[in-house]
């Protein structure tokens, strides 16, 4: 196992359709834990001291995810390589929820759907993922863990 360079830990986040695994706590103090499609920030998504700046994603209002991150900000990810030698890289962060107008919310929706649907796809899932009740989630890491080749022999 060797931990990932600020570089490598980039490029494995926005590598392929891998999907994160979102972490949030609920009311009553359990865990939440869902696969989410996300990007980083364009502007934002650079390493600056060693933290890598936001993730973000779109989901609905009402949806337990941003009822949870709305009660308690703290979350987790987690994305992972699931073939041989197997990497990961979770994230611990205060997560931040932005309602937008709708053409700010397709503006991210979209370039979601390009990285999951391909460019073809995306003006038709960005649509679909912008609509009324859809917010915008920023994710702030604070803590990043990332180890590449876990099951590597040495």
């Amino acid at each position: 196992m060797t931990k990932m360079s600020k570089k490598e830990i980039k490029e494995f986040l926005m590598q392929n359709t891998f999907t994160a695994k979102l972490a949030s706590i609920k009311k009553d103090g359990s865990p939440h834990v869902v696969p989410i499609w996300f990007i980083l920030d364009d502007l934002k998504g650079r390493m600056r001291n060693g933290v890598l700046r936001d993730i973000v994603f779109i989901t609905y209002e009402r949806s337990l995810k941003a009822k949870n991150i709305q009660h308690n900000n703290r979350v987790s990810i987690c994305v992972d390589d699931q073939t041989p030698q197997f990497s990961f890289v979770t994230i611990h962060g205060i997560g931040r929820i932005y309602h937008r107008n709708q053409n700010e919310l397709f503006k991210w929706a979209a370039k979601i759907a390009v990285r999951y649907m391909g460019k073809s796809n995306a003006k038709i899932y960005g649509k679909r993922n912008s609509t009324k009740g859809t917010v915008l989630v920023r994710i702030k890491p604070t803590k990043i863990i990332a180890e590449k080749d876990t099951a590597k022999w040495e």
